[in-house]
């Protein structure tokens, strides 16, 4: 059996262990005033550290949506994979009850709640 793992980009996962591991990241959206982004693809810390600066307001997070759990899943169980999926905290995001809706959907994925966030849930 093959088997994916995937996680959230609240896991704070180095470049490095994404590689080393071949994980694949669903990334949440981090809101900067009206730019909404792609967290770890379209906004790096160094953006987020630029708006900060030059806002003075922190910028805020957004769950990935239905589509974006159904897609990353359907892809790697089309290939032939089991997949287990790493999501921040239940208590923390509504990402997890949407990777779970995903998951549900596409068959063969393990939704895992961390009851964590950052280097907790990696």
């Amino acid at each position: 059996m093959k088997v994916k793992i995937i996680s959230d980009s609240t896991s704070d996962l180095s470049p490095e262990l994404v590689k080393k591991y071949d994980i694949s990241i669903v990334p949440l959206y981090v809101v900067m005033g009206d730019k909404i982004r792609k967290d770890g693809i379209e906004a790096t810390p160094e953006d987020i550290y630029e708006y900060v600066s030059q806002s003075g307001k922190l910028p805020k997070t957004s769950a990935p949506n239905l589509n974006d759990f159904l897609s990353a899943f359907r892809n790697w169980r089309n290939q032939g994979y089991e997949i287990v999926h790493f999501n921040i905290s239940s208590e923390f995001s509504s990402s997890h009850a949407t990777a779970r809706m995903a998951a549900e959907e596409v068959g063969g994925v393990e939704v895992v709640d961390t009851r964590n966030l950052s280097t907790g849930s990696g």
